[in-house]
């Protein structure tokens, strides 16, 4: 195999960043430092010169709901939602991985944040939405639904089709301040970035998504206040009023 893929298992760790650590020289084999992504047997002793940091958190801060059934967490921005290298000292799956029994369903870019949603294996879901708040650029229209399929086979950016066989977003305008307007958008299915692509598509991308020509701004502007598995539907009160808050005060 090839050390990339030897440091990222041992590691828990993306094969990119293996290489680029690699690349760096942080990966020695006894007193050599290794600066090329060789050929390699399983059993080396490579080591991976970088202090992890320890896995710690408020629960009071991130847990929303939990019951035999289902397990709500918050996402804060700027927050992974899996470990991209060993210095990050908390992600999403670094959480689920003290709560095994329950089942992720869905994820939120690093810069948005919100509600996710998990449920206990033995169960089955029935009904599934998830209810967002974005602030985009421009004048949105009233109400659109949009069910454009998306090609994410672009890792970073996905791109939105002619073919309208895709999941269905409802788009709907709260407010125009004159130059960004306030929208929420509700999905049962969805694909990577839809909300992002979609916004973009509609020529409406959203406040500081770089990705999709959206303007500059601290953070992505996207934010998941409610989510529904089956009967059960969590929001996030304190933390959308914050959200809300920054469409407020934008000048």
């Amino acid at each position: 195999m090839r050390l990339s893929i030897f440091i990222a298992d041992k590691y828990n760790i993306s094969r990119r960043n293996a290489k680029d650590y690699i690349k760096n020289g942080f990966v020695t084999q006894g007193k050599s430092i290794i600066t090329k992504d060789m050929k390699v047997a399983g059993n080396n002793d490579f080591i991976l010169n970088i202090n992890k940091s320890p896995v710690t958190y408020n629960i009071n801060d991130i847990m929303l709901y939990k019951d035999e059934d289902y397990l709500f967490l918050y996402k804060p921005p700027f927050m992974h939602s899996e470990r991209q290298n060993p210095e990050e000292t908390l992600t999403v799956s670094d959480i689920y991985n003290d709560y095994k029994e329950y089942t992720p369903i869905s994820r939120l870019d690093y810069e948005a944040d919100g509600v996710l949603g998990a449920y206990n294996k033995k169960n089955k879901i029935t009904t599934l939405s998830k209810s967002y708040y974005a602030i985009v650029s421009g004048d949105f229209y009233k109400n659109i639904t949009i069910s454009n399929k998306i090609d994410a086979d672009n890792k970073k950016k996905v791109k939105v089709l002619d073919d309208n066989n895709g999941f269905i977003a409802n788009m709907k305008k709260i407010e125009y301040n004159g130059k960004y307007s306030l929208i929420s958008v509700t999905l049962e299915k969805a694909a990577r970035h839809q909300v992002r692509a979609f916004s973009a598509y509609l020529s409406h991308p959203i406040l500081g998504d770089k990705l999709y020509g959206g303007d500059n701004f601290k953070r992505l502007c996207l934010h998941c206040y409610s989510y529904t598995i089956n009967n059960k539907t969590i929001t996030c009160q304190k933390q959308t009023g914050d959200f809300l808050l920054i469409y407020k005060n934008l000048k």
